[in-house]
């Protein structure tokens, strides 16, 4: 049986990750932390903080036999150089899973000399799966996806999962804001094509490309004005030519150009547009493995903003 260390692996609450839990025939093993007899552990904001930075070796791996081809790395090889390089295996897939399922950098711990490690441990996604049974269940889910040969004719092996992540892990909010659209440029004509995009299938109007992409996930519920008119559209457009905010835009609608960075008493804020956004692309993303996270993000009051959204073109 063979074993490798784990870094990152952590859900809401840690008591959560108590037992081991199973996946394609990887079985995820907690790594309890020391404590102290009689002591009474007290998490400080600032620990939450240095926490959140340090990527820490907390869990450990076990599997029997040969791997299994890397899907989503297909083909891919890790190493310093080609002398001493391996091929890529199924066992990274289900973590770049744990990772957009967690909002954590699950990583191999013996990667950390490579160019695979994560910077930090936690990304700037959201918890899906909350505690490791539901995780396990998702991973599941999602696997069957991926070892399913029409899905990876339809969304290339994956490459949208590994593309959610590491735009995931751009600190700033308004490049990564700029990453996610162009997530939603590659997902239009995967969505749109089946049996496997071609360069006939794309499109550059984004505002056909949002509204595309959130009819065919929540149909019937859009409204039909955010086919001609959607703040993320606008907001792309701001930052991507003018770099500056409040937006400026003439064909903006007068609402958005009075929209101010913070919070107002009459208005959201762009940074709660932007936070937004990366829930709606997270959430999009996880739809195309039959995962269907909304709900999970009850907590940050994302069901009723999407309702909002779709229907009114706010939040």
């Amino acid at each position: 049986m063979a074993r490798r260390k784990l870094v990152n692996i952590s859900f809401i609450v840690e008591d959560d990750f108590t037992a081991p839990f199973t996946v394609n025939g990887y079985t995820f093993h907690p790594q309890a932390p020391a404590q102290r007899q009689g002591a009474i552990n007290v998490t400080t904001a600032s620990q939450i903080l240095r926490d959140n930075r340090r990527n820490i070796q907390n869990a450990y791996v076990e599997y029997i036999g040969p791997q299994r081809s890397s899907v989503i790395f297909r083909s891919g090889r890790v190493g310093a150089n080609p002398q001493n390089s391996r091929e890529r295996k199924i066992l990274e897939d289900l973590l770049v899973l744990g990772s957009v399922l967690t909002a954590h950098n699950w990583q191999l711990f013996s990667y950390k000399r490579y160019v695979q490690y994560p910077i930090v441990s936690r990304n700037h996604l959201e918890y899906i799966s909350r505690d490791s049974n539901q995780c396990r269940e998702h991973m599941e889910t999602a696997t069957a996806c991926l070892l399913d040969q029409n899905w990876q004719r339809q969304f290339r092996n994956g490459f949208h999962l590994p593309m959610l992540l590491n735009h995931a892990n751009i600190l700033n909010a308004e490049s990564r804001f700029l990453s996610m659209v162009v997530l939603w440029e590659w997902l239009y004509p995967h969505l749109h094509n089946p049996q496997g995009a071609t360069p006939n299938d794309e499109s550059n109007d984004l505002r056909e490309i949002f509204y595309f992409i959130l009819n065919y996930f929540w149909p019937n519920q859009v409204n039909v004005s955010l086919r001609t008119s959607n703040i993320f559209h606008v907001l792309r457009n701001q930052l991507a030519h003018s770099g500056k905010l409040p937006i400026n835009r003439g064909y903006a609608d007068q609402w958005m150009t009075q929209l101010q960075w913070d919070r107002t008493t009459t208005a959201r804020g762009i940074n709660e547009y932007l936070k937004f956004f990366d829930r709606l692309t997270q959430v999009a993303v996880l739809k195309t493995l039959g995962i269907h996270g909304e709900q999970s993000l009850a907590a940050f009051n994302f069901p009723q903003q999407l309702q909002t959204f779709l229907s009114t073109g706010k939040i």
